[in-house]
């Protein structure tokens, strides 16, 4: 229901192309005398027919517009949200989808929002043509399908590609973010550990529960140069959430609201794509790095 609304906000913004482009004309000061932010539920309530049991939420934001108000509209059910940007003229005038920055690269501005210090890093190192970045979720059954085909694929390149591994743990799923923040514990001593302790999560999702979760990553990383009682004590005290909670912010910047998803040398891909899919992208890439 909601994706639906947002089809027809996004056929509205390409309607509206021109009114967009002479509304960036306008002055900022004009830009304030529009209809109230209050009105905007409202208004989208009845142009749109939405069900009383969805929630709209509308509030203001930061406009990189020149002369236009920027909105975010936020739909709400019991079944999760959809948020959508929009914008306001000077002539009571709404425009809702995406803006972009025609003098900017997309591909180097989707790389300024991702930091790379620090982050468990596997394949090829500096002499790695391709970067692949990608935001999983311990307990995604996409994202173990996913996190095997990524690792046969960075093994195939012998070195020119390397993968980061960020973290993008769901509410849906209940032990998702406790296990990011677990690995993150491992990764504060030891990278490889890290990687080992992936495999493992991955590959035992159905085992694993909120209650066994810490237990099962002492378990897995016993044979590992990881300290345990040092481990249980970063993971009871949750040290490592500045971590995760920085790598979800960096993931809603890039757009990214499902997992896997992947960011290739600034490229955005979404989806457990087959070996085939990820390298013909992978090749790509390399091509234009030349």
């Amino acid at each position: 229901m909601i994706k639906r609304f947002v089809r027809l906000f996004i056929a509205i913004f390409l309607a509206l192309q021109l009114p967009l482009a002479c509304a960036q004309q306008q002055t900022a000061s004009s830009a304030q005398q529009g209809v109230p932010i209050e009105e905007i539920s409202t208004y989208m309530r009845k142009a749109f027919n939405v069900p009383a049991n969805v929630k709209i939420n509308v509030s203001e934001t930061p406009s990189e517009i020149p002369g236009l108000r920027a909105v975010k509209i936020e739909f709400v059910s019991d079944r999760g949200s959809q948020s959508q940007e929009a914008w306001l003229t000077a002539q009571n005038r709404l425009i809702v989808g995406r803006s972009f920055d025609l003098s900017a690269d997309p591909y180097q501005k989707n790389w300024e929002k991702i930091d790379l210090a620090d982050v468990p890093t596997t394949g090829g190192k500096n002499e790695a043509k391709v970067t692949v970045v990608e935001y999983s979720d311990f307990q995604c059954p996409f994202c173990s399908r996913a996190h095997v085909t990524m690792k046969g694929v960075v093994q195939d390149y012998n070195g020119q590609v390397k993968l980061v591994y960020k973290h993008l743990p769901l509410q849906m799923h209940n032990w998702a973010e406790d296990a990011a923040i677990a690995s993150a514990c491992v990764y504060k001593q030891n990278s490889d550990a890290f990687w080992q302790l992936s495999d493992y999560l991955f590959a035992n999702q159905k085992t694993i529960t909120k209650e066994t979760l810490t237990e099962k990553v002492i378990e897995a990383t016993k044979e590992s140069k990881v300290d345990a009682e040092q481990l249980k004590q970063c993971i009871a005290a949750r040290q490592t959430n500045p971590v995760v909670q920085a790598n979800l912010a960096e993931a809603k910047k890039l757009g990214f609201s499902s997992t896997p998803s992947f960011v290739i040398n600034g490229r955005t891909v979404v989806g457990a794509l087959d070996a085939s899919q990820f390298k013909q992208i992978i090749d790509e890439m390399m091509v234009a790095a030349k």
